[in-house]
């Protein structure tokens, strides 16, 4: 009680003294005010009394008989009294003043006055008295301290009646607080919300029901959101140092897997899909490591405008490899808007879709068919990912998209869903899920259509010269061109799959280690590329077999 008491008395500590400091104040004043007035009442009074003595004693001469007089004049309260005698011609006045009476040095807690002496009408002189303040206070005090301890206690008293209901209340909070800390400290946080519902009854009941109780239990819902935040977010922790630790381990293994395919005797399709679906992954893992180290990194993505068939082609042909033991699965691609760009994340685009088709795969009983659309309409870019599968229940369709919301799927964390919503509304578009039960689902992500570059603004080169690459960004950027610019065959190979097939491209003949630029024109050529210009030194006689290849000088063509 005394601990709770005194915690309470800390909260007003300084209202207190405050109020204690002001009242101190007023009684010093009022005390100063009133021992100055009877001191000059007292002086006036003594000089009416002693006027005619003076008067004598001063015609005389007569100085220590004047210097009685001021003695009798001075009262407890005058410190000194000195007088200023008027010069009177014939006057036997022998001193020009006398001072009666002595002063400490407190120049600042002093205070002058100045009255003149007058007697039958007449001005003998004017007398200049001193009343040092801190003496008639030490002398009121000395007086009444017994008064004004008395008032001090009654006035902190009334002070404390006043703050009566401010008091309860604090008290009913004070034992809130050390009730929720025993329950902290002994980890049951799930009970929490439940003490501040029965303290919050404990309060006095002029205070239940004001906007800070409703505060105080809003707090507790928050406190209770905050366990269980604090509860996924070590979830979510273990999960991030999980995938970290893959995505650090997985490295080395795609590397390796990339190098041995180098060396197998395999179709140039199947190939390009393997290079790709190794990148891919390989873009993954850096990507997880990349928001592991920097947390924040996953709100900065790197969006840029892309083609986005391609993208997606890459990703059902994956799809289709994954699934192709599955006997009676069908996996399509519709493309009714070549050459339809967004600006988006393409790795997270591919994750996303990727994810998107084996949900459907998952949602198939045994057979069926998984549709993958692209399409446009009135400036916006449609890719829509369909199954005929079970479908989804109404009441659970409406919580879809949400973080942990999932359905189907044993184990299924709920994470795909919400990150490709939360990622697609990033690049300022929209996710639909529409379903019904036994007739299948279909998911539809909107994005905003890019524009196409104007003609002649966008060119893709392959040339093994830094000092080629410098100086054909210059000339793209002072253009306002678009520039893709690769160093080696395999950057070219592998990002052909995103560009659109009637794009510029400029290939230097000598590459690095011995590669051909004329041989990689004609593996773009077999793949639909109609726009080929070798950018080299040669004469057009070289490339003579190749009746479709343009030839050029190294010089931008923006130049």
């Amino acid at each position: 009680m005394v601990r709770l008491l005194a915690r309470i008395l800390a909260y007003n500590w300084r209202h207190y003294a405050v109020s204690v400091l002001v009242f101190v104040a007023f009684w010093q004043a009022f005390s100063v005010f009133s021992a100055v007035r009877v001191a000059d009442d007292k002086l006036l009074t003594a000089m009416r009394q002693n006027a005619a003595y003076f008067e004598k004693a001063f015609l005389e001469g007569d100085v220590f008989e004047t210097q009685r007089i001021i003695w009798r004049v001075k009262n407890e309260n005058i410190k000194r009294i000195t007088f200023h005698p008027v010069q009177f011609e014939d006057s036997r006045w022998i001193f020009k003043e006398a001072v009666v009476g002595n002063l400490y040095d407190r120049p600042r807690a002093q205070l002058s006055r100045d009255v003149p002496f007058i007697s039958n009408g007449a001005e003998l002189g004017h007398l200049e008295y001193v009343i040092d303040l801190v003496d008639v206070n030490a002398a009121v005090f000395s007086q009444n301290y017994i008064l004004f301890i008395t008032v001090v206690f009654f006035f902190l008293g009334l002070l404390a009646v006043s703050n009566m209901g401010a008091i309860q209340t604090l008290v009913a909070i004070e034992k809130s607080v050390n009730e929720i800390n025993a329950i902290t400290e002994s980890g049951k946080s799930d009970i929490i919300r439940d003490s501040i519902k029965k303290n919050i009854s404990r309060l006095p009941p002029g205070i239940i029901g004001t906007p800070f109780a409703q505060m105080t239990e809003r707090m507790s819902g928050a406190l209770e959101q905050a366990a269980r935040l604090e509860s996924e977010l070590a979830v979510s922790k273990a999960v991030s140092d999980m995938a970290a630790q893959v995505a650090h381990d997985i490295r080395s293994p795609l590397a390796a897997l990339g190098a041995a395919t180098k060396d197998l005797e395999i179709p140039s399709d199947q190939r390009t899909l393997i290079d790709g679906a190794v990148g891919r992954m390989q873009g993954i893992a850096d990507d997880l490591l990349r928001r592991y180290r920097a947390p924040g990194a996953e709100s900065r993505p790197k969006v840029e405008t892309c083609q986005l068939a391609g993208l997606i082609e890459q990703v059902v042909a994956e799809k289709r490899i994954q699934h192709k033991e599955r006997a009676g699965l069908k996996i399509g691609f519709d493309n009714s808007a070549d050459g339809a760009r967004a600006a988006v994340d393409p790795r997270e685009l591919q994750r996303l879709i990727s994810n998107l088709v084996n949900n459907a795969v998952e949602a198939l009983d045994k057979s069926g068919s998984v549709s993958v659309g692209l399409s446009a309409v009135d400036g916006r870019v449609l890719i829509k990912v369909s199954d005929d599968g079970r479908g989804v229940p109404p009441e659970i369709l409406a919580r879809l998209g949400q973080k942990g919301e999932t359905h189907g799927k044993a184990g299924g964390t709920g994470l795909g869903l919400y990150h490709a919503r939360t990622s697609v509304e990033s690049w300022g578009g929209s996710l639909a899920i529409e379903s019904e039960p036994g007739k299948g689902t279909a998911i539809t992500i909107s994005l905003p259509a890019a524009a196409k570059p104007a003609p002649g603004l966008r060119a893709v080169l392959l040339d093994d010269d830094s000092l080629v690459h410098m100086n054909w960004r210059m000339a793209a950027k002072a253009a306002g061109a678009e520039l893709n610019a690769y160093k080696t065959p395999q950057e070219l190979i592998a990002a052909a799959e995103t560009l659109p097939r009637d794009i510029p491209l400029y290939i230097d003949s000598e590459l690095a280690d011995g590669a051909k630029g004329e041989d990689v024109a004609a593996e773009l050529h077999a793949k639909g590329f109609s726009d080929i210009t070798m950018a080299t030194g040669h004469g057009p006689d070289k490339f003579a077999h190749l009746p479709w290849l343009k030839v050029t000088g190294k010089e931008p063509p923006w130049a």
